[in-house]
């Protein structure tokens, strides 16, 4: 009953840190070919309706596909990580340090309503998403955006920045460009599109919270990327409603959870998946502020030696996941495989730690966690096999996004459950590691040593970085800042019969709006 219970509420958390869209078929047979290599109509199924069209105010991951069918993007990331052209064919930092970087764009652009798509309009539209995003501790370095001719643009960081090129892709939408008539209506940007890419929004056939309808942009400036004649993103909140789609051919593909795989293989459909989101307890009273014992690292790594993560990520994922003790995943620069096993199971060895820190007994302990996505399930259990080395937890539940945002930073909860998707280092580091007040690090923790080690990491060269920022994850999985309990992957269903393309990897989504094609 526990695994089926935290894998159902799982479900929601899989789908929004990958992609909250999953690909369907229309109602007359979407998938079949058509004249100019083009399919009929792409029906998207999404569990939600988009928290905004604007590519600023989206929700990077879930919102994703809604927003990339309609704005081109300076960059492209492929399956492999790899930074590749956009509407920019040649970028790259400038001099040493990472601070200024430079991009050269595609001649002849123009956006979807006709204007011409030029440096000028490209330095507006991103100078708007830095200060107007819903993650702006990513843009935080940034200090002007500007043309330097009628193709170029300069951005200038008043400390290193080193995931500029990420920023400007279609991952993280930073670099989805805006025209300059959206821009001089934002509120419409929540509901309209005012891109370049290769969609646009049809108004006409859309309902917002039901459907949205796009057609292929006329202006787009390589016709090959537009594969549909038509695409239209549906909200259906029932996943086995849309598996069952899928299964009888009403659909082509959707975004399933580890408990629907077994089911999707049976119905004849092809599996992918990769690792998209990693769980757990974050130790955020490092300063023992609140829990006097936290200040002790004793104390942390026994919380984390308590835990039995392969037994939590076996009830949850079953075969779909990893336990881990790192908050990174495969393939991000970050990710130190040698620390996956940091700390194995070891109740025996976390009573001594805790007895060698003055608290044989162990302790109480305030826990405020997330009751969405399944998160407060993982936290549960995590508090429950706590129990078995003395502490008493005492856990809050937040039941909405705004609840969670103001208890997690109130500084009155020294614990916090959390889930949270794969990012580059630099990101993380904003979110986790640096001495300033968020949701993830609500006392601000200060650790001269990391800050060092993350400034070195930020200012160094490309090829050096990864080297760099695998030894800042040994040191505060070393220092237990947190107890990370497993990755999940995110998983998909679709008829490999009919598409071609649908592909996904750790921090890539299915390309819905490039590379999703009719077979």
């Amino acid at each position: 009953m526990f695994s089926k219970r935290i894998v159902r509420g799982l479900a929601t958390l899989a789908v929004l840190t990958v992609s909250a869209s999953a690909c369907t078929g229309s109602e007359s047979g979407s998938s079949s070919g058509s004249a100019g290599g083009q399919g009929g109509t792409l029906t998207v199924v999404s569990q939600g309706a988009p928290a905004s069209l604007d590519p600023a105010k989206a929700n990077v991951g879930s919102d994703n596909w809604f927003v990339n069918l309609t704005y081109d993007t300076v960059l492209r990331q492929d399956k492999r990580g790899k930074t590749g052209p956009g509407l920019a064919t040649k970028w790259g930092y400038v001099g040493t340090g990472n601070k200024e970087f430079e991009f050269t764009l595609r001649s002849g652009l123009k956006f979807a309503d006709g204007s011409p798509l030029d440096a000028k309009a490209v330095a507006a539209s991103l100078n708007y998403s830095r200060k107007n995003g819903l993650n702006v501790s990513w843009t935080s370095a940034i200090d002007s955006v500007k043309a330097t001719g009628p193709l170029t643009v300069r951005i200038h960081c008043s400390s290193p920045n080193p995931i500029l090129p990420q920023l400007l892709n279609q991952l993280l939408m930073v670099g989805s460009v805006i025209s300059p008539k959206g821009l001089a209506s934002p509120k419409q940007m929540g509901t309209k599109s005012f891109g370049a890419g290769p969609y646009v929004l049809d108004t006409a056939s859309t309902a917002s919270g039901d459907h949205y309808t796009y057609k292929p942009n006329p202006h787009y400036w390589d016709k090959k990327k537009i594969h549909w004649k038509k695409v239209v993103i549906k909200i259906v909140s029932n996943p086995n409603s849309g598996l069952q789609a899928v299964k009888t051919g009403q659909a082509d593909a959707m975004a399933i959870t580890a408990n629907q795989a077994d089911t999707a293989k049976a119905g004849g459909l092809k599996v992918i998946g990769s690792p998209n989101v990693f769980l757990g307890v974050n130790l955020a009273d490092r300063g023992g502020t609140l829990a006097k014992p936290l200040k002790d690292v004793r104390v942390r790594q026994a919380l984390n030696y308590a835990v039995d993560r392969d037994a939590i990520t076996k009830a949850v994922v079953q075969k779909y996941g990893h336990s881990t003790s790192q908050i990174s995943l495969p393939g991000l620069d970050g990710f130190a495989a040698d620390y996956d096993n940091r700390y194995p199971y070891d109740p025996s060895k976390a009573k001594k730690l805790l007895a060698e820190a003055g608290y044989p007994d162990g302790f109480p302990l305030k826990v405020e966690t997330q009751g969405f996505f399944g998160i407060d399930l993982v936290t549960q259990a995590v508090v429950q096999q706590w129990k078995k080395i003395g502490i008493t937890a005492d856990v809050t539940t937040d039941t909405t996004v705004g609840q969670w945002l103001t208890n997690a930073t109130s500084k009155k909860y020294p614990a916090l459950g959390f889930g949270y998707g794969g990012a580059a280092s630099y990101a993380l580091s904003l979110d986790w590691m640096l001495p300033h007040a968020t949701a993830f690090n609500p006392f601000a923790s200060s650790d001269p040593k990391l800050s060092s080690m993350l400034a070195a990491a930020a200012a160094a060269d490309q090829d050096k970085q990864p080297a760099l920022y695998q030894n800042v994850m040994r040191y505060v999985v070393d220092e237990a800042w947190f107890v990370s309990v497993m990755r999940m992957d995110g998983l998909y269903a679709f008829n490999s019969k009919k598409l071609t393309g649908f592909d996904t990897a750790p921090s890539y989504l299915p390309e819905l709006a490039w590379t999703v094609a009719p077979k």
